[in-house]
């Protein structure tokens, strides 16, 4: 793709998680938007009393708009009912967020509109959901074109590599793809249903069994995600672990304190909450584990490829960021391959590995290798 000399004529590339946005400008080092993909309506409240039924009226008219999103919906955790973007059907709710990110790019009026749009093209992307993406920046937005950019090319870009297995733990789900020399295949991928929401869930169900019953007691998803993103840890043996703890070992202990200064310990939570991803059953999923997924993705290949791609495990995403989750991975995985294999076993992870993806898109841009993108037939 080439590009005008202007910043503003050079593509947007867009990474849509399940979790967060990243939207800037290809040749950038980075994304200049990172927003929690979420909204909430301004007249959906938390919880309905005589209190809120009062309270209604000044924040009606304190806030002018009838959605806030990303960090600002976030602000108002405590008040509104945040929603999840991505599960929501109706294009009108993405459109709005879109335009709401875009504007914060400040473009000068005769630039909007006009930039090629460069989207990460997850792992399993629908025809369908691409049909939906252009109606929405041909139709609807009247952008130029657009490209579809798969995702583990990006991340290999990144990395500059050509082999590998990407493990992209996300926020629905773990998405396991393996490229090599260049090459990949449909059967060379697995996915996992379980991703950084369904920890968080899980974290959240445990604080809950065991803090619930106290009347001052308020904890919820958001409240849980934070603590899970600031805390969390993966441990080799969890079992022995938490018999430790039983035994009054402390290391692991934390206390957390709520906005209305009631406050609590954890321990064992903040490892046993990594655990669905090798135990799928713990949350009542009957599915490989990650450790199995990331096998099989491997075996699809010829036994004299496999070096290869064991020695570059790659892991991304939001919830690949937990600390001992690479060493867990490493160790799992020397117990399904032969001895003589163990020694080339090496997971990698990354530095800004949670806009991986983005910034391969950004470096193949800027590098001119990216091909022309779909054309707005309307323009």
């Amino acid at each position: 793709m080439s590009y005008g000399t202007s910043k503003y004529s050079r593509a947007l590339i867009l990474d849509i998680g399940s979790s967060n946005f990243r939207m800037g400008w290809a040749g950038s080092d980075d994304p200049e938007i990172i927003e929690s993909f979420i909204y909430a309506r301004t007249t959906n409240f938390q919880f309905q009393s005589e209190f809120i039924d009062g309270f209604k009226e000044i924040f009606s008219n304190k806030i002018e708009n009838d959605y806030l999103f990303g960090s600002e919906a976030l602000s108002y955790q405590g008040i509104l009912k945040l929603e999840d973007l991505n599960r929501e059907e109706n294009p009108n709710i993405f459109i709005k967020y879109f335009l709401h990110q875009y504007q914060k790019l400040n473009i000068p009026s005769e630039f909007r509109f006009k930039q090629h749009i460069i989207l990460i093209d997850p792992f399993l992307m629908s025809d369908l959901e691409k049909d939906k993406y252009k109606k929405i920046f041909f139709e609807r937005l009247k952008f130029p074109s657009l490209l579809f950019l798969p995702s583990d090319m990006a991340i290999l870009t990144t990395l500059n590599k050509v082999d590998g297995v990407i493990v992209n733990i996300g926020a629905k789900n773990t998405y396991i793809s393996s490229v090599y020399h260049g090459f990949t295949d449909s059967m060379a991928k697995d996915s996992v249903p379980i991703g950084g929401r369904e920890l968080t869930n899980y974290f959240l169900n445990m604080i809950l069994t065991g803090k619930g019953a106290n009347k001052n007691f308020f904890f919820d998803f958001w409240m849980a995600k934070k603590i899970k993103e600031e805390m969390a840890l993966c441990v080799l043996h969890p079992k022995q672990e938490r018999n430790k703890i039983q035994e009054d070992f402390i290391e692991y202990d934390k206390i957390i304190h709520l906005p209305n200064k009631y406050s609590f310990k954890i321990n064992f939570e903040r490892f046993m909450l990594v655990e669905p991803l090798f135990n799928p059953q713990l949350i009542h999923i009957d599915h490989r584990n990650i450790i199995e997924s990331i096998v099989k993705t491997v075996k699809f290949w010829e036994r004299e490829q496999r070096p290869e791609l064991l020695s570059n495990i790659i892991i991304s995403g939001g919830s690949s960021q937990i600390p001992g989750l690479k060493k867990r991975i490493e160790f799992e995985l020397k117990k399904h391959f032969a001895d003589k294999l163990e020694p080339v076993i090496k997971v990698i992870s990354p530095q800004s590995r949670e806009n991986m993806a983005w910034i391969g898109a950004s470096i193949l841009s800027s590098q001119g290798k990216l091909k022309e993108g779909l054309k707005n037939p309307d323009l």
